[in-house]
């Protein structure tokens, strides 16, 4: 393939990339795909620094501690997840979207900057996937 065209096609694909990029970050958390979900139970779930990475998304949604303490004992109760469990909260109470969960894990707080970019390459592949069929 001569090299005008490899630079095209490079191009076409990282505009498509950008474009299902932005319409992950207006979606709301109820639409999130269970591959998504998934991946966010599967590293949440854990302790990361000494603090599981659910109950640091929750504080910085602003859910205060009480329910957040709740949520830990149930998990302690039950093979539940946390982490899918918040994530109803946060949609039942309009907390935000897609977008504004990707930024909450990138940020300061929470310091889960590898599970955003997972999620935002999982749901390009998704996507992609999609409009080729």
């Amino acid at each position: 393939m001569p090299a005008l065209e490899r630079l095209s096609s490079c191009y076409i694909r990282n505009r498509i990339i950008i474009f299902l990029y932005s319409n992950i970050v207006g979606l709301p958390l109820s639409e999130l795909p269970p591959t998504l979900e998934s991946i966010l139970i599967k590293t949440l779930d854990l302790r990361h620094k000494g603090e599981y990475g659910w109950k640091k998304l929750g504080k910085a949604f602003g859910i205060n501690n009480v329910d957040l303490d709740y949520l830990e004992t149930a998990y302690r109760r039950s093979v539940e997840s946390p982490t899918k469990e918040l994530l109803e909260i946060l949609d039942k109470s309009h907390r935000g979207t897609v977008g504004d969960l990707l930024n909450i894990l990138k940020g300061s707080h929470v310091k889960q900057p590898a599970v955003a970019r997972l999620i935002c390459e999982k749901w390009s592949e998704i996507k992609y996937a999609q409009a080729r069929n």
